[in-house]
């Protein structure tokens, strides 16, 4: 019988403050009576809806948070943390899916961030740089510079130095929240296989994906959270995707990608002669009205490039862009705005939504300049509105006051789009538009998108899985090396394999 390290017992938590504590008087259940346990040297996953309690569950285990009942035992001895820092000091480590990591500081400053080595009572910054890029090399991680600041680093490597950090605590056991969420396809078989050597060394991991492809991959055991209660562990050779799906949701999904919208004929966006660098190729594409337009390509494609040059936040090197049949010289975010182009990011926590503030504020962001009149906010239509997108999208909170960061990853997805469809926008750009969420917040975004193009909305939306590329997509154009390489009609053959062979 293989060993188990934890195991965690009739764990209950209810709605917490900030600072982790039990609401007084509350008697709503985050998570109820949820029992887990975990094997030595074994990748167990951790599925459930967004808001099911998986990250909760976790922030307990990693010392975030306290449980209200319950108890943990980690290698048969009772498991009693009053921080990360002492989880991490009993071998816990915890790789959150949103990036805790200094972007005005290098690699190696992050890696021992909080735990700085001295040398005659200062920092030995040699040390710190030798023993980084040793972790470095250790991981697989070779071709990095431990001096490379970490603000210039892709979201991808950012990825990695967070994995590499919490490796270096020479941890037990390893929390992985949606780890592949940024990584390319080549970087995911690059932490495939260091999970696989670190099964090998007996370290064990709790792996939280919406990835359902990579479960197979790289799963020993799997649990199913639901509504904040453990629904079934299964061993990875019962497994099934429509029976995980429904222990998830408590039904079957059908239709995932039923579109109803018809594209016009008329162009919203097209762009001519564009260049994202200035030694790339030159780009020209067009999206219509009520058209739903697919943007395919690896990480690094140069497809969030495009986007963020069309709206104003970056610097492009060529080219002209048409708006609405005019040319759009010159292009700012705040133009795009008042334009009605809305531009949802990729990475909603740093461009998308402030999360210290509630939802009621992030949903009217964008369109503050409406509500503010006679240097006033019209407090009462900010109120109403924001309620009004609050019940049009189903986000599932306690209030319109409740902060975003309380919110699960879907609903603060659905509160993003809140905010830029408040500002009634003609074109929507949309970056990896369901990136970390659920299969049932997918649907529930997909019915949304397509809500949109029935009303005449142009979507330009750029995607990483390629099922959502081909399922929402009137056509879709693929980006490699930042030129467009094809373009594939929904009349036409759109397959996996055809998008595929002109990424590579």
């Amino acid at each position: 019988m293989a060993e188990k390290i934890l195991e965690m017992k009739h764990i209950t938590k209810y709605i917490f403050d900030a600072y982790g504590k039990k609401i007084a008087g509350t008697t709503v259940r985050i998570l109820s009576d949820v029992n887990f346990d975990l094997e030595r040297g074994e990748v167990h996953i951790l599925v459930g809806e967004n808001g099911a309690g998986k990250s909760t569950l976790m922030k307990v285990l990693g010392g975030n948070i306290p449980a209200d009942e319950g108890e943990i035992i980690l290698e048969g001895k009772p498991y009693i943390v009053h921080g990360p820092r002492e989880a991490r000091e009993k071998g816990v480590a915890f790789v959150h899916q949103e990036l805790n990591l200094c972007l005005n500081l290098d690699i190696a400053h992050n890696i021992f961030l909080g735990r700085e080595p001295k040398k005659n009572g200062f920092v030995d910054h040699k040390y710190i740089y030798q023993k980084s890029r040793e972790f470095l090399d250790e991981f697989g991680f070779g071709d990095i510079n431990p001096h490379t600041m970490v603000r210039d680093l892709s979201t991808a490597r950012q990825q990695v130095v967070e994995i590499v950090k919490a490796l270096s605590y020479d941890s037990k056991i390893l929390i992985l929240d949606e780890p592949t969420a940024s990584l390319t396809s080549s970087e995911i078989e690059h932490l495939f296989n260091l999970i696989r050597a670190l099964k090998a060394r007996g370290v064990s991991m709790i792996y939280i994906s919406h990835r359902m492809d990579e479960f197979n991959e790289i799963g020993d055991r799997l649990t199913v959270l639901r509504d904040g209660q453990s629904i079934d562990t299964i061993s990875m050779a019962d497994y099934n995707y429509d029976n995980v799906v429904r222990m998830m949701v408590g039904r079957t999904i059908t239709n995932m990608f039923e579109c109803e919208h018809v594209p016009g004929e008329e162009d919203v966006l097209r762009v001519e002669g564009f260049k994202i660098g200035p030694d790339t190729d030159p780009i020209s594409f067009h999206v219509k009205k009520g058209e739903i337009v697919g943007m395919g390509g690896l990480v690094g494609s140069g497809r969030s490039e495009l986007a963020r040059g069309i709206y104003g936040v970056r610097e492009y090197y060529g080219g002209k862009i048409y708006y609405k049949g005019k040319e759009y010289e010159k292009p700012t975010a705040i133009k795009s705005i008042e334009k009605g182009i809305a531009y949802l990011s990729e990475d909603r926590k740093i461009d998308g939504l402030i999360v210290a503030k509630d939802i009621k504020e992030n949903i009217s962001m964008a369109s503050i300049r409406r509500l503010f009149k006679n240097h006033i906010i019209n407090n009462r239509l900010e109120r109403q509105e924001a309620e009004t997108k609050i019940k049009e999208l189903n986000v599932i909170c306690r209030s319109m006051n409740q902060l975003v960061n309380t919110l699960s990853g879907g609903n603060q997805q659905k509160v993003l789009f809140a905010k830029w469809l408040e500002s009634s926008p003609d074109l929507l750009i949309l970056d990896e538009p369901t990136r970390g969420i659920d299969v049932n917040a997918k649907a529930e975004i997909y019915s949304i998108m397509d809500s949109i193009a029935k009303q005449g909305v142009a979507i330009l939306m750029i995607s990483s899985e390629l099922p959502e590329l081909i399922g929402m997509s009137d056509r879709i154009y693929v980006m490699r090396r930042g030129t467009i390489t094809l373009e594939i009609d929904r009349k036409e053959l759109m397959t996996q394999e055809t998008i595929l062979e002109n990424t590579l």
